[in-house]
């Protein structure tokens, strides 16, 4: 089992008798909006609600929140219990994403074989391997789970 507000994993025995008191989990889209300090702000774009969740809410831990854009549409997981009430647990990054590439590091004139890679900055800050012919300006599409280009957006 893994505790939801903690991620710490605990081992668990549970007999036939054992009741377990059953949780409502609810994910809703939100809008990242900014960052202040290490707590970030979400708005729900149907209600306009507002909140604030902290950067460790993040599914895919620091190397998913380094992905984050502003503006970027996620998904918020609310935990309903009877003595919380609706509290929101953990934010979820689209498998796949648009990114502005900032800058290119150039490679150095070599003869390859197959494709040639180098090292590309985003607009916020991340930096991932694309192919040579990715130039600064470019959009393109990431799989942000595995931190990868996938293609350029047509």
């Amino acid at each position: 089992m893994q505790d939801i507000f903690s991620n710490a994993k605990i081992n668990e025995r549970f007999k036939s008798g054992d009741t377990v008191e059953i949780l409502n989990m609810q994910d809703e889209a939100y809008q990242y909006l900014y960052a202040d300090g290490t707590t970030l702000h979400f708005l729900n774009l149907e209600t306009f609600e507002e909140i604030e969740m902290p950067s460790e809410a993040c599914d895919g831990g620091e190397e998913s929140f380094a992905m984050l854009e502003d503006g970027m549409n996620v998904s918020v997981s609310f935990l309903t219990t009877p003595d919380d009430g609706r509290k929101p647990v953990i934010f979820k990054l689209p498998s796949n994403y648009t990114f502005t590439v900032d800058s290119v590091v150039e490679r150095a004139g070599q003869a390859a074989k197959g494709t040639v890679y180098k090292t590309a900055t985003l607009t916020n800050g991340a930096k991932l391997q694309v192919p040579e012919f990715v130039h600064p300006g470019d959009r393109i599409i990431v799989d942000i789970e595995s931190r990868k280009y996938v293609k350029r957006e047509l």
